[in-house]
């Protein structure tokens, strides 16, 4: 027979648990109870900020944490979360010593009380109440990665002796993301941005930009009966990850590499519903967590059916037949010109009507340097100059004058194209600004700029030529305009190997603090290494004491758990900044990623020698990484193993392309079984690569690295091996 439960008996006992729960406030005794004070009527970002701080807690002691807008008498722990403007709570326990803050200001502060602990936890606006919880996770040991956070082991719970009030000394701090290839943003999924937005606001970045191009699917726009038709991502390639692709495990089964996000869309109207779509998301992910978001486009580059009404056009700078730009037969004037710049900037503001930042990016049209003296007048009439003149700006014997002079006649142009833009009417909000390269005009920035518009300054490709140029930071008005650095943490020129340039940051930010610049906008595709260049940025901005060095040191010995191992990943490290400025120095174009990046060097030239130096660097990087590995505790050890696996798949992939130079030079000696040799040297070397990447992927961006470099190395590689393999038996 079969013995039931007494369901009377059942209903007594989930009825006595039920108020047992209900009269301990929903909390269990496993750990320490935390009362979290915030006001009913909270700001968004407050609530967030209580969530997010229980959550903390509960990872860092198994702390069961309260949140309402009272706490008992006999609490034993209790956080006042936000200000005295958004919590009565916080102004009656702290009064007049409330600190005078910015909007970006935070304080911690534990209270006199002869009970239990009592911690304020604020900040000047929501935002930085929601940076002082993520500051407050930091001072117990948490530490923020771009992927993940590190918690320590037996954290202990404090809540006493802290008087902390910080403010920024760079009030921008962007995260900038180019999205033209599958190893940049392009690749993601809203999923996967918001991930990493959650992590920079952790490091209180507070502006998001995406750089979009011409021929992306974000925008639709028509002028003067043409349609615009030509919406795609990569540049419009397929990027097979079938058959016999090496690393294909990576991929899950797919047959090609994909954003999700845009996969099923198949006709030009359905991948810009899905990218516009994804922008929307992405804005959205961005205010949710208090930053601003904005777009950086080329307002003088079109889609190239648009060659229709605008006659005279030239494929635009690596545009790769999907841009067109205005050619010498075209002024700066011209009205058709003039009005299809203008309806494609209308276009976006139309299509994301709650971005917070739009950038026009000052492109390079070198035929306009002949419309200099018009340009001149119209960017200086009526404006005090103190006597320069253009003379003063371009000189006659300066061999870059074609360069500085064509962007000042951009410049003019961009500058009338604001001006003209409708009345903002709800878009008050919105910020202008103007991306350039030129440093010709950077004394009198604040006479040719539109009034109210940001500056974002290139300087450089890489961070170490920025770094050499850096005499001229000092000098550019940043009280009269307000600017902010673009700091490449790495550049596409270096390309798809290992690259740091923290060494060559610092003494930027140090320059950007000192001299009162608005901040900075990151560049970079990859995250791959880059955890401890964010880090030191996202310490530096608040504290002018921090170095590269100790914000590393911070960093690895907090999550290592050693200062050995610190030391020995910052000598790591280095190794790779090393072979970073090493290929910016002698062969840019060395791994940059593009159709034939690997059968560049397939050609019968002497090896360099600095290929076995970047060699060297890239083992030592590589010995140092694992030694780092096997010696850190364990909850660093998933970060390492991932910077240890890449250094390998680094070396194979320039053993690949030294193999490729020698089976060149033996082919051109007339050594074909030789030559064949090595191309088989090199496929393996270069399988290897991939099949490595593949045990470590974490993002689409490592996923759609893999796929690039099989389309534009591995096949290409195939199929020349191939050839020389028939054309040997037929011999």
């Amino acid at each position: 027979m079969t013995v039931r439960p007494n369901r009377i008996v059942s209903s007594f006992f989930a009825l006595l648990v039920l108020l047992l729960w209900e009269g301990s406030d929903g909390v269990s005794a496993a750990g320490p109870v935390v009362h979290v004070v915030i006001d009913q009527t909270a700001p968004r970002l407050e609530r967030t900020a209580a969530d997010e701080l229980a959550a903390q807690f509960k990872q860092l002691v198994d702390a069961n944490v309260v949140i309402g807008n009272t706490a008992p008498e006999d609490a034993d722990h209790v956080i006042l979360l936000g200000s005295p403007a958004t919590n009565p709570a916080v102004e009656a326990a702290v009064g007049e010593s409330w600190p005078a803050l910015s909007d970006q200001g935070l304080v911690i502060k534990s209270l006199p009380t002869a009970g239990a602990p009592r911690l304020v936890v604020g900040g000047g606006s929501p935002v930085a109440t929601l940076w002082a919880v993520y500051e407050l996770g930091y001072r117990q040991g948490v530490r923020y990665l771009l992927r993940r956070d590190v918690f320590p082991d037996n954290a202990q719970l404090k809540l006493t002796g802290f008087d902390e009030v910080m403010e920024p000394a760079l009030r921008t701090r962007t995260w900038n993301m180019t999205s033209d290839l599958p190893i940049g943003p392009a690749s993601w999924a809203l999923s996967d941005h918001r991930r990493l937005l959650g992590q920079l606001a952790k490091m209180k970045f507070n502006r998001v930009l995406l750089s979009v191009d011409a021929w992306q699917p974000y925008v639709d726009y028509a002028f003067r009966g043409v349609v615009r038709e030509t919406g795609v991502l990569w540049y419009g390639e397929t990027y097979r990850v079938d058959g016999e692709t090496p690393g294909k495990t990576a991929f899950g089964g797919a047959d090609v590499f994909q954003n999700q996000d845009l996969a099923a869309a198949k006709t030009y109207s359905e991948r810009v519903a899905a990218g516009t779509e994804l922008v929307h998301g992405l804005i959205d992910a961005a205010h949710e967590l208090g930053m601003g978001a904005g777009l950086v486009i080329s307002p003088l580059e079109f889609p190239p059916e648009f060659s229709k009404v605008l006659t005279g056009t030239m494929p635009a700078a690596g545009g790769h037949d999907l841009a067109v730009r205005p050619g010498g037969g075209v002024g700066p004037a011209d009205p058709i010109l003039r009005g299809l710049a203008g309806t494609q900037v209308k276009a976006y503001l139309e299509t994301y009507p709650d971005l917070d930042v739009i950038y026009l990016s000052a492109s390079e049209v070198p035929e306009w340097a002949g419309h200099i003296e018009q340009a001149w007048k119209a960017l200086t009439a009526g404006r005090e100059l103190n006597g320069i003149s253009l003379d003063d700006f371009v000189a006659a014997d300066d061999p870059n004058a074609t360069t500085a002079k064509s962007q000042i006649v951009v410049l003019a142009l961009l500058r009338q194209l604001i001006e003209e833009m409708p009345a903002p009417g709800d878009r008050r909000h919105l910020q202008w600004g103007i991306a350039h390269h030129d440093s010709g005009f950077d004394r009198t920035l604040d006479r040719l700029m539109p009034a109210g518009v940001e500056s974002l300054h290139g300087g450089g490709v890489t961070a170490r030529q920025v770094w050499q140029q850096r005499e001229r930071l000092p000098g550019i008005p940043v009280d009269k305009v307000p600017s902010n650095l673009a700091l490449t943490l790495a550049d596409d020129r270096v390309g798809i190997l290992s690259q740091l340039a923290t060494r060559s940051i610092e003494p930027l930010v140090g320059d950007l603090r000192r001299s009162g610049w608005d901040g900075f906008a990151t560049r970079c595709r990859l995250l791959a290494e880059l955890d401890a260049t964010v880090h030191f940025l996202s310490r530096a901005s608040f504290d002018s004491t921090v170095t590269a060095r100790s914000a590393h040191d911070d960093l690895f010995t907090t999550i290592s758990g050693k200062a050995a191992v610190a030391d020995r990943l910052w000598r790591g490290f280095g190794h790779i900044e090393e072979a970073t400025n090493l290929i910016d120095e002698n062969d840019p174009q060395f791994a940059r990623p593009a159709a034939g990046m690997l059968l560049q060097h397939y050609r019968a030239e002497p090896i360099p020698d600095w290929w076995e130096t970047l060699t060297d660097h890239y083992t030592q990087a590589m010995i140092e990484l694992y030694r780092s590995h096997d010696a850190t505790h364990p909850r660093g050890r998933p970060t390492l193993f991932y910077y240890a696996k890449r250094s390998e798949y680094v070396l194979e992939y320039v053993g690949s392309v030294k193999a490729v130079r020698e089976a060149a030079i033996a082919q051109e000696a007339g050594d074909v079984d030789l030559a064949i040799e090595k191309l088989e040297v090199a496929m393996e070397s270069l399988y290897n690569a991939l099949d490595t990447l593949s045990d470590i992927a974490r993002d689409p961006s490592d996923r759609g690295l893999i796929a690039l470099l099989a389309a534009h190395a591995y096949r290409p590689l195939l199929a020349e091996y191939e050839r020389l393999l028939d054309a040997a038996e037929a011999d």
